[in-house]
Order: structure tokens, then C-alpha cells, then sequence
């Protein structure tokens, strides 16, 4: 009797065992949100949308200034100042303002092109009312089209290496829209 007992508790524990190892390996498998393996999004750039007073945007299509009048109102920078449209405006200062940037990679130089980089297909030259200036360059899309590859802050100096990094897809529908998009509609009498 006493070994049947023996084996009955060695069944168990065996079991215990096994059981307990499988929901430890099952747990590890979870997602965790205090693991770090998720990549760490930063912010595009650190300045506030007031912050801003000038945009250059070099777009496919057109060049377009943008400045911001002491009246907090924008209008396009030309031989005369055309209001632009608020609107369009503030979606992008919305997003570099708020955008997050994802993984970035150092790739050599010669590779921009591989992402679109060599030329830009759009640039936004960021001028903030402390003077800082700031510079994104947009290249293509990723290979699943739901970010696009950038340069942010690029140095003038020639480089062996540049960093990539991954952004929103919506900084690419903020800038390559018609340039009648950028100014305000007068309404009709």
C-alpha cells in the first residue's frame, strides 16, 4: 500500500511538474507591455505647432513659403502674400509636431535612393520664432506601405552614412496635394 501511494504522489508531482512548465512557457509567449522588445517611437521633432513661423515646402509639383503672420494667421510667401488655408496648415504642423518616428538604420549614402531619398520626393524646411532650424526630407514608401522612409535633420557636410528613419504615411498626403489646397478660397458674392 505504501508504494502504491509512493506512485500515485510521483504521478501527481510529474504532472504537477509538466502542467506548471507549460503554463510558464505559454506566459512567455504573451505579449507583455513592460518588455521592451516593441520598438521605442520617438517624436519627429521637439517643438510645439506655435513654435513654428516659416515653412518651405518643395513638392513635386511647386515650391511653396509659408509664413505666419503676427496675427497668427498663415499666408503663402509669393510676390504678394496669399492667405492660405488654415486648414491644410495645421494638419501638417499637427504632424510634425506630434508625428512619432519609428526604427531608424544608418545605410551609406550612396544607398538614398534605394528609399527615395536621392532626391527627396518632398522636403519641408521648418523655421521656428527662436530661429532653430529644421529639415525633413520624404522618400518612398516601405515595402508594406504603411510608413515612409525620411531623413530627418540631414547635416549639410557630406557623409559616409545617413539615418533612415520610418514615419507616418500621413506627412505624405499633408505635402503632395495641389497647390490650390494651400490657398484659402475666397467666397463667392
Amino acid at each position: 500500500m505504501a508504494s502504491g501511494i509512493r506512485t500515485k504522489t510521483l504521478v501527481l508531482l510529474t504532472t504537477a511538474a509538466i502542467l506548471g512548465g507549460g503554463l510558464l512557457l505559454f506566459e512567455q509567449q504573451l505579449p507583455n507591455p513592460n518588455r521592451s522588445d516593441t520598438p521605442i517611437k520617438k517624436p519627429l521633432f521637439h517643438f510645439q505647432e506655435a513654435d513654428v513661423v516659416a515653412l518651405k515646402i518643395i513638392a513635386p509639383d511647386y515650391s511653396l513659403n509659408l509664413k505666419k503672420l503676427a496675427t497668427g494667421n498663415w499666408v503663402i510667401d509669393r510676390e504678394k502674400q496669399i492667405p492660405a488655408q488654415e486648414g491644410t496648415v495645421v494638419f501638417l504642423l499637427n504632424l510634425l509636431a506630434t508625428g512619432q518616428r519609428d526604427r531608424s538604420l544608418d545605410v551609406p549614402t550612396e544607398r538614398a535612393r534605394d528609399y527615395g531619398l536621392a532626391p527627396p520626393r518632398a522636403t519641408v524646411d521648418i523655421t521656428l520664432k527662436d530661429g532653430q532650424q529644421h529639415r525633413l526630407h520624404l522618400g518612398d514608401t516601405t515595402f508594406d506601405g504603411l510608413k515612409l522612409y525620411a531623413e530627418i535633420d540631414p547635416p549639410a557636410a557630406p557623409r559616409q552614412k545617413m539615418t533612415v528613419t520610418l514615419v507616418p504615411l500621413d506627412l505624405r498626403n499633408a505635402l503632395q496635394r495641389p497647390l490650390r489646397e494651400w490657398e484659402r478660397q475666397q467666397a463667392a458674392n
